[in-house]
């Protein structure tokens, strides 16, 4: 049963005055709080405008004040997941022994956390209610580009060169790309006999090593 906040009914009427950008904030962090339960508990089919507007004590017609449609209910949602899989991924970073044996760490957190929780994978990366303008904006704000960076700061560890070196760039995009085709492959064909996933990680981060192995040093 979704637990949902304690608040009357509110129905748009002529005159209403606006929210303050507070009140807004924290109604709306309410409401996806709501949504994300939803959708941990019953999936992602069940968070429906109407639905959610059910459980938060709101008609449809007054949760559009908070979300303009589901696409930003949605966002919150792919917000909420990515943070929970950096959270493991950065967990599995700590105690590394070495710049190498961290990026092999958080490479194969990632790929797990993904492979362990398969409708998050597809909340989040096989989504058909959006297009490809819409996960382009999510991708590219500012906090979910941050979120990768573990990535290039590990490679730039590895290969003793700065985060902002070009290579390093390169074979960051190489190793994230080679990473998620593991994930997509374990996730949407497990019938096939894979190669143990840990072994298909390291092999993705000894490409990496290899490839500095020939960047030009400053």
């Amino acid at each position: 049963m979704v637990n949902r906040p304690q608040k009357t009914e509110e129905k748009p009427r002529r005159g209403r005055p606006s929210l303050s950008e507070a009140a807004l904030s924290e109604r709306r962090a309410e409401i996806a709080a709501v949504a994300i339960q939803l959708f941990n508990e019953e999936g992602y089919a069940s968070v429906s405008m109407r639905r959610l507007g059910k459980e938060v004590g709101l008609t449809p017609m007054a949760l559009y004040r908070y979300f303009s449609n589901k696409l930003e209910i949605l966002t919150a949602l792919w917000d909420h997941v990515i943070g929970l899989a950096f959270e493991d991924v950065a967990a599995a970073g700590d105690g590394a022994r070495d710049a190498q044996d961290r990026l092999y760490r958080v490479s194969e957190a990632y790929v797990a956390y993904w492979f362990e929780h398969v409708e998050q994978y597809q909340l989040v990366f096989m989504n058909a209610d959006v297009s490809k303008a819409d996960v382009t904006a999510f991708v590219s704000q500012d906090s979910i580009m941050k979120a990768y960076d573990v990535f290039f700061e590990s490679i730039a560890d590895v290969l003793g060169l700065t985060p902002a070196h070009p290579q390093v760039k390169t074979i960051g995009d190489g190793l994230i790309c080679h990473l998620h085709g593991i994930m997509h492959s374990l996730i949407t064909m497990q019938g096939y006999p894979w190669t143990e996933r840990d072994r298909l990680v390291k092999q993705a981060v000894d490409m990496v090593v290899a490839a500095g192995v020939a960047v030009e040093r400053p």
